[in-house]
């Protein structure tokens, strides 16, 4: 059974048209995880609505992002990559509710290499960090 209704689909379909350069969609599935299954039938049928999402499934345990272990991971993690070069996008688990419009931006912000739009304000208080700096952002519709 399909996870997108057909009308869900044409809509996809429309949204990712923007699409300007393949997205290599890494996904590192664990065993025994429903997410695991559900996210590559999502990708492939993703694929089959736009050939510039290319699903890649990656064996072994996906690369871990201090502070996190591997063994901290509980569920399938997607990575976004254009051009074999990671872009700082990863998803742990399933983008499924409102999270899937979220995952659909990325795919297109990522292969049209759309820069983001900032603020003066923003622009000025970046300039001042001269240390790296770990930066992790969640997402909930509640």
């Amino acid at each position: 059974m399909a996870l997108m209704s057909d009308e869900i689909r044409e809509e996809v379909r429309e949204y990712l048209a923007k699409m300007t350069a393949p997205v290599t969609v890494a996904y590192y599935p664990k065993d025994g995880d429903g997410a695991s299954e559900a996210m590559e039938q999502l990708l492939n049928e993703l694929a089959a609505v736009n050939p510039l999402v290319r699903p890649e499934r990656r064996s072994g345990p996906p690369e871990a992002i201090a502070p996190e272990r591997p063994e901290d991971i509980e569920s399938v993690v997607t990575v976004l990559e254009v051009d074999g070069r990671r872009t700082g996008i990863r998803y742990l688990g399933f983008p499924g509710g409102r999270e899937f419009g979220t995952f659909l931006e990325a795919l297109v912000t990522v292969s049209t290499e759309a820069a983001p739009t900032l603020s003066e304000a923003t622009r000025a208080f970046l300039a001042q960090i001269h240390q790296p700096v770990h930066l992790e952002v969640f997402t909930t519709p509640t």
